[in-house]
């Protein structure tokens, strides 16, 4: 059986994997890690050189430029405008683009480290052993983090057993890959197809179904495609593309963007510019997703929760209750045969507490007071927040 080998940093530990912070961070692909480009991108800001802002943060210039030069080539965005000559030799400025991504990303890392900061404050309840030095790696789909469920599921884990658990946010074929490389021990996504697949080539030990919500159809509210009069989300989907309205796309490969392009599929629809966007920073999530496209009075499917949390104007729900837009989320432990140095064992343990009732209880509560509905339905019923909306298609 091949297993994977450890993937070491600069300093020789295993990348990503036993570190004690707790820190939400957010991937754009195993080569561009979202922190450290935008880091850089804001050091230009200040220095006006991408020289510069590589030395203050201890890079190469030539692994700085191969980071930006990624970036650009995985968002489809150029980031540089650079200077040549001059009194200082030249420089570097952001583009546009750049100076809105990184606005967006600004804005995006306000959100979720104020839902993660709560994990710093934390501590086991009395008589717990504090395993804090051993944080487990949870790559979780962004959803779930940027609403704040993730954060306070593992803040509750914590208190109650002295296990910490570190969340990495990433769309759900990225958050895969990490688990497959051996960089997370326990994975949560909402990609079915792509679970089983996963489970099934031996990289987990098991698909323990969590929560679930649902996928909505949005879009301006005047809805010149028709959507409201739809019968069903293939069918609204054949509307938008009929009369070429705006739609917006992660295109992440997460399981947002995943569903989206397996309803495109049965529409019998090959989506394509220009009416059809995928947005340069869908990996950030759905919520930064559905500003911009409340912005540019586009379409696009995101999940209720997201929806919700989001509080963009501009934007309606159109389309609801479709089966097919059933949203359900599984927690995947790595398997130890694959990924020798998983915690297994802890990630089982974080199952075993966010499958029973203290988890599902949290989940079943989440969102309520401020929503006035949760945004998560847990996957038991003992979690007792009943059922979210099904049979017929709702429209707004």
């Amino acid at each position: 059986m091949n297993r994977v080998r450890a993937r070491t940093g600069s300093d020789g530990e295993v990348a990503g994997l036993g570190d004690p912070g707790y820190r939400v961070l957010l991937t754009l692909g195993d080569d561009v890690p979202a922190d450290r480009l935008f880091a850089l991108l804001e050091a230009i800001v200040r220095l006006g050189s991408l020289n510069r802002a590589a030395a203050e943060l201890g890079m190469s210039y030539r692994h700085a430029w191969g980071l930006v030069r990624r970036a650009e080539g995985r968002l489809n965005v150029r980031l540089l405008d650079r200077r040549v000559g001059g009194p200082e030799g030249g420089g570097a400025d952001l583009t546009p683009a750049a100076q809105d991504l990184l606005a967006r990303y600004r804005q995006f890392r306000a959100e979720v480290e104020g839902h993660a900061g709560v994990l710093a404050g934390q501590a086991p309840a009395p008589g717990r052993p504090d395993r804090r030095e051993r944080a487990l790696v949870l790559a979780s789909t962004i959803g779930p983090v940027e609403v704040g469920l993730v954060p306070a599921l593992a803040a509750a884990f914590l208190q109650e057993t002295g296990i910490a658990v570190r969340p990495v946010a990433a769309g759900s074929g990225q958050a895969l890959d990490m688990a497959r490389e051996g960089r997370a021990d326990l994975v949560l996504s909402h990609a079915p197809r792509q679970e089983e697949a996963f489970v099934a080539a031996g990289h987990g030990t098991g698909r323990f179904p969590v929560m679930y919500n649902d996928f909505v159809l949005v879009g301006p509210p005047d809805d010149p495609a028709g959507v409201r009069d739809a019968g069903s989300a293939v069918d609204a989907l054949r509307r938008i593309a009929q009369c070429r309205a705006p739609f917006r796309s992660r295109g992440d490969r997460s399981g947002t963007h995943v569903r989206e392009l397996e309803l495109w599929r049965a529409a019998g629809v090959r989506p394509d510019a220009p009416w059809y966007q995928v947005d340069p920073l869908g990996a950030m999530g759905s919520v930064q997703m559905l500003r911009e496209a409340a912005r540019l009075g586009s379409y696009t499917l995101a999940d209720r929760a997201a929806f919700l949390t989001a509080g963009v104007e501009g934007l309606a729900v159109l389309l609801a209750g479709d089966p097919a837009l059933r949203n359900e989320f599984s927690l995947i432990p790595v398997s130890p045969l694959r990924v020798p140095w998983a915690r297994h064992e802890e990630a089982a343990a974080f199952v075993r507490w966010a499958t029973g009732p203290r988890g599902q209880a949290l989940i079943a509560g989440f969102g309520k007071d401020r929503h006035g509905e949760p945004l998560f339905f847990p996957a038991t019923p003992a979690g007792g927040a009943g059922t979210p909306p099904a049979g017929p298609v709702r429209r707004a």
